[in-house]
């Protein structure tokens, strides 16, 4: 499958749509779709960073942490 062809199809059968609610709907779509991309960008990235600082030997044992949170937290 050619996704340029499938693109240019779609986008001709959408300029045929004059229905307010379903070019609406297909905004939210593509708004959606733009936003889970830049959202999983940013997830790789927070990722890749987590296991540079890990590989760098820039972490805190897990008890350590929880301790410092139950010190900060506590009633």
């Amino acid at each position: 499958m050619d996704i340029q062809l499938e693109k240019a199809a779609i986008i001709k059968r959408f300029e045929q749509i004059n229905d307010e609610y379903l070019v609406k709907a297909f905004k939210n779509l593509l708004d959606y779709a733009l936003r889970k991309e830049e959202e999983d960008a940013m997830l790789e990235a927070s990722i890749s960073k987590g296991l540079s600082q890990s590989k760098n030997g820039e972490v805190r044992p897990h008890n350590e942490v929880m301790e410092g949170l139950r010190q900060k937290y506590k009633e």
